[in-house]
């Protein structure tokens, strides 16, 4: 059998031609190749991610932020970041006025609504250069289904826990109390919650402060450290509290139950938002969050089924007070103590 006949003459490309002294050559004529660069898909500020973004960004590299029709609100003012959606974020501002008095359900749906216009808004404006995102979490499932995330690498700044977990979690607490008419007030739509689950699988790094949602995702986790503040001008005592507000996923039963034979009433911050009043003949005493919220307070009762940002039990745990909580409260094993250890009025213990 004859040897194939090679075409030596055959057509290059300039990628795999390798003369340099043809006009035709990039290298020739002094043309600098395309440089990958990162792009960071960023929302309301969070100081940890603020920190991250300040460590991780390299010169070139885009920063994309919701803004106010060219404004720079306080809460997206990511260094370097450029602001091109304003008209989406006006939307989000203009119905989060709308329904901030409605019920769970249907501010969550919209809030789910304008995070997917805020998504494709800032995606319209990614520098074909970059290869690599970092995007927050509420905006992954939209920039997944809309194909902006294929053929790049990305890592996801996690805001909360995934859709799919926080699913289970409230559906663990509905098994436990039916009579609640809002642990189940709110799902997400199945095809968001499977885009956001396919993206969070194929994500490179997840990168979260949130100590209970890095433990779920292992080798892949970038585990950061809460900002912690300082401690507040206070007056020490020997009073629990409860940080509210009085709903079931927050753990308005458990604290009850927990509370029973205190000396004195437990402290309740929020208001009452189950159909009924659960505190019984509990006493208690309601407390608005205000300068010196902190006030006679040395043990903090959490047992919320979701935390996203724990700010108020950091600045607690600045001042000294004791947080008995579940591993949902987002917090390092180290500053908390389970609920179980909680012994009422008779022994507290201090971190």
């Amino acid at each position: 059998m004859n040897a194939p006949v090679v075409n030596v003459h055959a057509p290059q490309s300039c990628a795999t031609c390798s003369r340099t002294d043809c006009h035709l050559s990039f290298v020739s004529r002094h043309i600098e190749p395309v440089t990958a660069q990162t792009a960071f898909v960023m929302d309301e500020i969070w100081p940890e991610y603020y920190a991250f973004l300040a460590e991780h960004r390299k010169d070139g590299d885009q920063v994309l932020a919701p803004g106010l029709l060219g404004a720079r609100p306080v809460r997206y003012g990511w260094e370097g970041g450029g602001h091109p959606a304003g008209w989406a974020t006006f939307s989000r501002h203009m119905t989060m006025r709308r329904v901030v008095r409605a019920r769970g359900a249907v501010r969550q749906a919209a809030y789910l609504k304008e995070d997917e216009h805020l998504a494709l808004a800032l995606s319209r404006h990614l520098d074909y250069r970059a290869q690599h995102l970092v995007v927050y979490q509420n905006f992954l499932p939209f920039l997944w289904r809309e194909g902006v995330l294929g053929g790049r690498s990305f890592d996801v700044l996690m805001t909360r826990y995934p859709l799919r977990d926080l699913h289970a979690k409230l559906d663990a607490f509905h098994v436990q109390h039916r009579d609640s008419l809002t642990i189940a007030d709110f799902r997400a739509p199945e095809a968001v919650v499977a885009a956001e689950a396919e993206g969070l699988a194929v994500a490179r790094r997840i990168v979260t402060p949130h100590h209970d949602i890095a433990e779920s995702f292992g080798e892949r986790a970038v585990w950061l450290d809460w900002q912690r503040p300082g401690p507040m001008a206070t007056q020490k005592g020997d009073r629990v509290a409860f940080l509210g507000p009085a709903l079931t996923r927050q753990g308005v039963h458990e604290v009850r139950d927990l509370a029973h034979g205190l000396a004195k009433p437990l402290i309740v911050f929020g208001e009452m938002l189950e159909s009924v009043d659960i505190w019984g003949d509990l006493l208690v005493e309601h407390r608005a969050k205000g300068a010196d919220w902190l006030n006679g307070i040395t043990a903090i009762l959490h047992p919320a089924a979701i935390t996203n940002q724990p700010r108020a039990l950091l600045q607690a745990i600045a001042n000294g007070v004791t947080v008995y909580a579940h591993p949902s409260c987002g917090l390092a094993p180290d500053q908390f103590l389970p609920l179980s250890a909680f012994r009422g009025g008779s022994h507290i213990e201090f971190l």
